[in-house]
This record gives structure tokens, sequence and C-alpha cells, in this order.
């Protein structure tokens, strides 16, 4: 066997100047860290991320929306209206051959003594209707509610840190998570009961951003195979994106944008930490957090038309009268035959008072209108994590 002999103080030599090198290369990763001297191995120790799904799980109470604005239009309105109605009937007599003539006027060959007779009776059945409601204007019906679809859930990516060494007490945060796309039903029912126009239909969507902070206790000892723990979880709810549906856009009477308060809610966290081995672990954790949340609605180049859902859900008496009133223009069964009908017989009296409310506030529209729906929503949230220690 070759033997080979061995120059002692060549290898100390190269020792002492590997050992150099480390330490200047420690010496110039430590200058560069964003920590005191000694925190990033204490830091990275008690540091983890979990990915994992979360799921939100959602029941809503909801207020009444309210009209901000004010409503749509008055009962004083409606009577200015009615008196241009009267006034072109009058000055058109039986000619119907200019465009105010063949829309507004109730004249069709009866004698003269009969001009505005139609329109006389609409209003006595509006302002009948006002009288036995207890209401003076239209706006938006009572009993309209919202209510967000009962489950939503995200893939998510949290960073937690154990803030003692027997890592009892820990910190979680979630800090990539792909927003929830929530969609916004309608609820509420009429004054009589009976389920309202918007009533389980789908009215908008909305994109959430739920960042999420837990901190919690944990039971056991740290290297214990299953951890149960208790703790609190507070959640900034950014709502951004929303949009609404063609239906909702034609209940509120025209294009409308819907724009949601940032809101903060907290609430309590249980959960249950598993290992499978020195450096993975498995978690499920099962919160509750509450939010109070605050839509504004805006809706511009407002008109409502005979027929629209809208007028379905005002109060019974208001219903009645626009059914009776759009009767007189033979859009809704009147008999055509009969003379003396409101303008050509096809458009109904709260599309042409509409107009004449319009033009009477000098535009081709009932304007821009604020409504505010204030909801609270209580969400069960359920997170199903895989994590490794770094």
């Amino acid at each position: 066997m070759p033997s080979f002999s061995v120059n002692r103080s060549a290898v100390a030599a190269v020792i002492v100047a590997a050992l150099g090198g480390l330490s200047a290369t420690a010496a110039q990763a430590q200058s560069s860290s964003i920590f005191p001297a000694g925190w990033d191995s204490k830091i990275r120790d008690r540091m983890f991320m979990r990915i994992g799904y979360t799921t939100a799980f959602t029941k809503t109470k909801s207020e009444d929306a309210r009209d901000i604005t004010g409503p749509v239009m008055t009962q004083q309105e409606t009577t200015a209206a009615f008196d241009l109605a009267r006034q072109i009937s009058v000055a058109c007599g039986s000619d119907k051959s200019t465009p105010d003539c063949a829309r507004y006027n109730d004249y069709d060959g009866f004698d003269t003594a009969n001009n505005g007779n139609m329109w006389t009776l609409a209003q006595g059945v509006l302002d009948g209707a006002f009288i036995n409601s207890g209401t003076t204007s239209i706006g938006t019906p009572t009993g309209v509610k919202a209510k967000a679809q009962k489950r939503a859930g995200t893939p998510t990516v949290s960073i937690g840190y154990w803030l003692d060494e027997d890592r009892k007490w820990m910190l979680e945060g979630f800090v990539l998570a792909q927003p929830m796309t929530i969609k916004i039903e309608g609820d509420g029912r009429r004054p009589d009961g009976s389920p309202n126009t918007v009533n389980g239909k789908h009215l908008a969507t909305t994109k959430l951003l739920p960042p999420l902070v837990i901190g919690s206790y944990h039971f056991g000892q740290k290297d214990a195979a299953v951890r149960p723990y208790v703790g609190v979880g507070a959640m900034y709810a950014v709502f951004f994106g929303a949009k609404t549906t063609a239906f909702f856009d034609a209940y509120q009477g025209g294009k409308t944008t819907i724009s949601t308060k940032n809101t903060f809610g907290a609430g309590p966290f249980v959960g249950l930490q598993s290992a499978i081995s020195d450096d993975w672990h498995v978690n499920l954790s099962v919160g509750q957090v509450g939010l109070k949340a605050t839509s504004r609605l805006v809706t511009s180049n407002t008109f409502i038309n005979s027929g629209a859902g809208v007028l379905r859900d005002l109060h019974p008496e208001i219903v009645q009268a626009v059914l009776v009133g759009d009767d007189f223009t033979g859009s809704a069964g009147f008999d055509p035959t009969i003379p003396s009908q409101i303008g050509a017989g096809n458009v109904g009296v709260t599309t042409l008072l509409s107009e004449l409310v319009s033009r009477n506030r000098g535009r081709t529209n009932l304007g821009t209108y604020v409504r505010e729906q204030k909801m609270k929503i209580t969400n069960t949230i359920v997170t199903v994590s895989v994590g490794r220690s770094f």
C-alpha cells in the first residue's frame, strides 16, 4: 500500500485561510442585511409559509335601498305635467299633424268640451292614489334589498411568524390572494307581502380582495403532532370592479354604477395544525368575520317607461293607478276603438308623464339619481392549507 506524507503546517494554513474566507462572506452578508446582528436566523427559524384555498360562506342582512337625491318625481311635478298635457290638447284641438299633438292630444273627433278629459281622469286616479297611500312622490319602493352570493372562494398564500420560543403565540397574514368575484342578487318583498320584482334576480357583480390577519394561541408542545388553536382575525375588505346587469339598469331606469366603501371587520377563529415532518404541516382554520358594507348606486339619464318592473313594487294604490292610467291610452287593454284616448294609443301614460315631467325640468330625461344600500355581511371563512417552515 502506498503511503502519503502530510505537511501539517500546510494543512493548518489552508484551514485558516478557509475560515477567514467564510468570516469575510458572513460579514459581507450581515452588512447587507435589513436586520440587526443575529436577527436573520432567529426570524427565519420562526417563520413559515402556507399555500391553500379559502372559502367564504356568506349570510346577508340588508336594509331597504333608500333615495339620497330624492324621489324620481313628486306629486307637484305630476300635477304640472298634467297641466302641460291639457294645454297641448286644447291648443291642438282636433289636429294631430304635429308631433306634440299626435303624442299628447286626447281629442279624437269629439266636441272641444271633451279636450283634456282623459288627462283630467288620469290625474284624478293618480292623485287619489297619492292620498290613499299617504305618499306625495314616486321613488325607490320600500322593501328593495340585496344579498351577496352564499359561497365564494380563492387560492391564498400566507406568511406566519411564531412570537415566542415555545411557539404558543402566532401571527399569520394572508399576503396573496386572487380577488373573489361576488354575485349580488335582489331580495325583498312588496308591501302586500309578495316577492318584489328584483327578488332572486342577478343585479350586479363585484370583486372583493379580503386581506386577513390572524393572531392565535396554540395548545400543546411545539413538537406535538397535532395542535389545536384559537384566535382572532381582522379583515379589511376591498371592493372594486362592480358591474350592473341589464335587468337592474332597466329596473333603475337607466345605466347604473355601483361603488362600495372598503370596510373593516373582525371575529373569532379556531384551527388545527398537524405536522407531516419537521418542516411541513397541514392546517385547517375556521373563523367568522362580520362586515358592514355601504354601496352607492348612481343612475344616469333616468327614465321610467310604462311597464317597468319598478312600477309593480310601489305602494298597491300607486300600482293600481299606474295600471288604470296606462289603460287610458289603449296600450294596456283599453278599447282602442273608443275616441278621446290619449295620444296615438300605443304609449302608456307613465311614459308620457315621464316625458312631460322631463320637459318641465328642461331635460330629455328625469336626470341622475343616487341611492344607497346598506348590508351586514357575516362571513364564515374556512381555509385548508399546506405549510412549510423556512
